[in-house]
């Protein structure tokens, strides 16, 4: 739970987060709730059901605010599951 405090008060500061409606800044926390603790294979559905959500609300991000989104989703990451973002990514843009 520790790590969940300072990952929200890390949010909580960043500028594209101050700048977001309330109902988005929610939606926000509630994802960062959800992925507490969560491995990569339990957070992908879990995200899908997210953004599922997002759409039904009329909910859509900025570059800026998505910049955000991939923070969070990275801060829940183990550095082995970052590793193969990473390498993923990489992959991708190739």
């Amino acid at each position: 739970m520790k790590g969940l405090i300072l990952t929200m008060n890390h949010i909580k500061k960043n500028p594209a987060y101050r700048k977001m409606e309330p109902q988005k800044q929610r939606m926000i926390e509630e994802l960062i709730k959800a992925l507490n603790g969560r491995q990569l294979n339990e957070a992908l559905p879990i995200i899908s059901n997210w953004k599922n959500k997002m759409r039904e609300q009329g909910l859509s991000f900025t570059e800026e605010e998505n910049m955000l989104l991939t923070e969070i989703f990275m801060a829940q990451m183990t550095p082995a599951q970052l590793k193969q973002y990473e390498t993923l990514k990489q992959f991708m843009k190739s």
